[in-house]
């Protein structure tokens, strides 16, 4: 099981702060279109209401995902397709 939160992927957040893909591409990021490439790639995802922990006064979403793939196997793979 891997889970990603919605900060990983936001431009406005530092590396500080949990964005863990490229600025430029996390430019591009939405939470539908996380949804529409783990769709592409055929995995099983549930999303959850959820606060990361280095921003717990912020709103965030949680993609629990059920795959056997590392994890910076698949932040890549979104990353390559933002």
């Amino acid at each position: 099981m891997i889970i990603l939160y919605s900060q990983y992927f936001k431009a406005e957040n530092s590396r500080k702060y949990g964005r863990r893909i490229n600025v430029e591409k996390a430019k591009n990021y939405s939470d539908e279109k996380l949804a529409g490439i783990l769709k592409a790639i055929n995995v099983k995802y549930e999303v959850r209401d959820a606060h990361y922990s280095r921003m717990p006064y912020e709103d965030s979403k949680m993609f629990v995902i059920d795959a056997n793939i590392k994890k910076s196997t698949i932040l890549k793979i979104i990353q390559d397709k933002l």
